[in-house]
């Protein structure tokens, strides 16, 4: 099978997974919107943004080290799996007896119950994860990807049932350990037909990739403070309630991101990795994928702009309004932010050092925007700053990573990108115009004309100029 081939391959059976996901997901924030409060909501963000960030530290970049590097022995294999999973449960402890400070900071004493439980967070996918990345070295992705909708299934069932029977934020605390655990254990099962770790452990057969770790760690950790900055400081200044709404429009507005990156990293990343020493094949593969990206993302992000205002209150509850104009705002964060994407592309050649740099350039820029923001707008200036924060990032993006890395490339970078926020852009402002002159009185009907004439103006202006991409998807997936 063609390295082509398994993309393909792997594209569907990731995007099947996506698609299932994203609708268990979706239905699941319906629901609990309905029950939860924004200070549940609230609560929740603070004690992620603080276990992401510990979280980091526990893959030390064990993940990508293994799909970068081609030929690695069982005795290399088992010595990363067992170094991983005691760094794990050196963080798990960490953030254990953390609690009672991460409570005084956020001054919520309820918090050290709950980042008790959270904390097995850090070390419960550890026991799984090696199997996966192994999977995804061969970009294969089949039982893998079963896995994931099995535990999204059985995790929005726990959700729902203890939100329903009245335990708050711990419905959504046992949600995600349940998520986890049931992965872990799946790929467990699966993984041991390919690979059984063994009892070896030995520094000789982990020291050559500690520099190349260690980089990547920094870059995780990195990434989840810039990615939580806005928790952090909404959390600690203005109480668990504000978080709350800003957390709520965040979360709706992330959960196509969350879907994309996943699967933009684990395809492209073995692709990447096979063509690293050739850089014209490796820049049309980039550009490609930033085009496929643009193609998918800025329709949502376009549509959730213009439809925020019958959407949110319509779906989730009136309660949410105060998130409607923190919605729109972050589209635009999402939209720029699905089109700076360069993880995958550095770790296939090694530039780890590179994302950890430009990490530390993002901070500085970001942590003063973001604190300006809270402090002269609470959580709408907050929103508002981390639009003006993206927009200079998206530019030193491409100057500090994407020219050194694939060289001069802007006017492609911002070609391979433009036809699909050019439609996107376009089907936004035909559905604010059919919102402005076709008027009905249920606001039920009137957001069902909206949706479907942005999707049917989509899917009509995407045909009649990438119809031939269509039937080559098409002919390939059938083959």
């Amino acid at each position: 099978m063609s390295l082509r081939t398994k993309g393909i391959t792997a594209m569907k059976w990731y995007s099947m997974a996506a698609v299932c996901i994203t609708l268990i997901q979706l239905l699941q924030f319906v629901v609990l919107s309905r029950i939860l409060t924004p200070s549940d909501y609230g609560l929740i963000g603070m004690i992620t943004a603080v276990v992401n960030i510990f979280m980091g530290f526990s893959d030390m970049g064990i993940s990508n080290v293994i799909i970068q590097r081609q030929n690695m022995s069982n005795n290399n294999l088992s010595s990363l799996y067992i170094l991983n999973l005691m760094i794990c449960g050196i963080v798990c402890a960490i953030v254990w007896v953390l609690a009672p400070t991460i409570a005084w900071f956020y001054h919520e004493p309820q918090l050290v119950p709950l980042i008790h439980w959270m904390s097995f967070i850090c070390v419960i996918p550890a026991i799984g994860q090696q199997f996966q990345i192994l999977f995804q070295k061969e970009i294969k992705f089949n039982s893998t990807t079963l896995i994931e909708i099995l535990s999204h299934v059985i995790s929005f069932t726990v959700a729902i049932a203890t939100a329903y029977l009245g335990f708050g934020v711990y419905a959504l605390v046992w949600s995600f350990l349940v998520n986890v655990s049931v992965k872990s254990i799946g790929l467990v099962i699966i993984g041991r037909k390919v690979w059984k770790p063994t009892l070896h452990f030995a520094w000789v057969d982990v020291k050559s990739f500690i520099s190349f770790g260690i980089y990547q760690t920094g870059t995780s950790v990195l990434y989840t403070v810039n990615s939580r900055i806005d928790y952090l400081i909404l959390g600690s200044t203005l109480g668990a309630e504000k978080l709350g709404y800003y957390m709520f429009a965040y979360q709706l507005c992330i959960i196509p991101m969350q879907k994309l990156n996943p699967m933009i990293a684990q395809i492209s990343l073995p692709i990447y990795a096979k063509i690293q020493n050739e850089i014209d094949l490796l820049r049309k593969g980039y550009l490609q994928m930033i085009g496929m990206i643009s193609f998918i993302c800025p329709p949502i992000f376009f549509g959730l702009m213009v439809t925020a205002h019958n959407f949110v209150p319509l779906i989730f509850g009136s309660q949410w309004e105060p998130s409607i104009i923190i919605v729109q705002i972050l589209s635009g964060v999402m939209l720029m932010q699905s089109v700076t994407t360069s993880a995958s592309l550095l770790a296939a050649k090694g530039k780890v050092n590179i994302t950890f740099k430009y990490m530390l350039i993002s901070m500085v820029v970001q942590f003063p925007g973001v604190a300006l923001g809270a402090y002269l707008g609470g959580t709408l200036g907050v929103a508002i700053a981390y639009l003006f924060v993206q927009f200079i990032l998206f530019l030193i993006h491409y100057f500090y990573i994407i020219r050194r890395i694939l060289g001069s490339c802007f006017r492609q970078y911002i070609g391979s990108m433009s036809q699909g926020v050019l439609y996107s852009a376009n089907m936004a402002v035909c559905v604010l115009l059919i919102n402005k002159f076709v008027r009905f009185h249920s606001e039920y009907v009137q957001l069902s004309i909206q949706v479907g004439a942005g999707v049917i103006l989509y899917v009509t202006v995407f045909y009649y100029f990438k119809r031939d991409l269509l039937r080559s998807l098409f002919r390939r997936g059938v083959n």
